[in-house]
């Protein structure tokens, strides 16, 4: 990679970060090139098409940008397969989400491009929140020998958990967590599994002594 490539690469990522505190702020609609721009300090020129074609390529920039982030937080859970496991990755990925306002940005604009049905560009490809969250409850379901959630379920439950962090700025990480179990123990037993709040304190007690280290 030569000088002039990059100082453009460079551009890129500082374009991505500043547009990734703007969308955790405003949301998509509320953001644009302009109000970006604005934050860095630069001129909306500055912040153009030659790097993003249009709002929607921008917003595929910031939720990719956490892509790497979201793979290296389930590769790092040790649980088995199951709402254990779920809850605990779920709970990481929140928590990075209230520390770091780029990847709070990633996870609003999941949220309102699904609820919204804005698509992305073609072309870009990301961490599959929707089988994730299926393969759990899915493996749940075998463990526990009951039927599996509906198809509706990994909706549902992302929909939920965004509802309670979109909520949240209010509250320290201890009453947010609360917030979180007290949502997910009886979503879990509406799925039918008899035991999710032994599995989600579980899931909490380790992702309160993980922040702790």
């Amino acid at each position: 990679m030569n000088r002039r490539q990059q100082g453009m690469a460079q551009t890129r990522q500082a374009i991505i970060e500043a547009a990734g505190v703007q969308f955790a702020a405003h949301g998509y609609e509320g953001t644009s090139f302009a109000r970006v721009a604005e934050a860095m300090g630069r001129p909306k020129s500055a912040v153009g098409y030659h790097q993003f074609p249009s709002k929607a390529a921008l917003a595929a920039a910031v939720v990719e940008s956490q892509h790497s982030r979201w793979v290296a937080i389930e590769a790092g859970l040790d649980q088995p397969p199951g709402i254990e496991r779920l809850a605990a990755f779920i709970l990481a990925t929140t928590m990075d989400a209230r520390a770091c306002p780029i990847a709070a940005g990633a996870t609003r604009l999941l949220h309102e491009l699904g609820a919204d049905q804005i698509e992305l560009p073609k072309g870009s490809i990301g961490f599959d929140w929707y089988g994730m969250i299926a393969r759990e409850l899915r493996a749940e379901a075998e463990a526990q020998g009951v039927a599996e959630p509906p198809a509706y379920a990994s909706k549902l439950l992302l929909g939920a958990t965004y509802g309670v962090f979109g909520t949240a700025d209010d509250v320290d990480d201890a009453a947010f967590v609360d917030r979180l179990a007290a949502l997910w123990i009886p979503l879990f037993q509406s799925f039918g599994f008899s035991d999710a709040a032994a599995s989600v304190e579980r899931a909490v007690r380790a992702g309160t002594a993980a922040v702790a280290h």
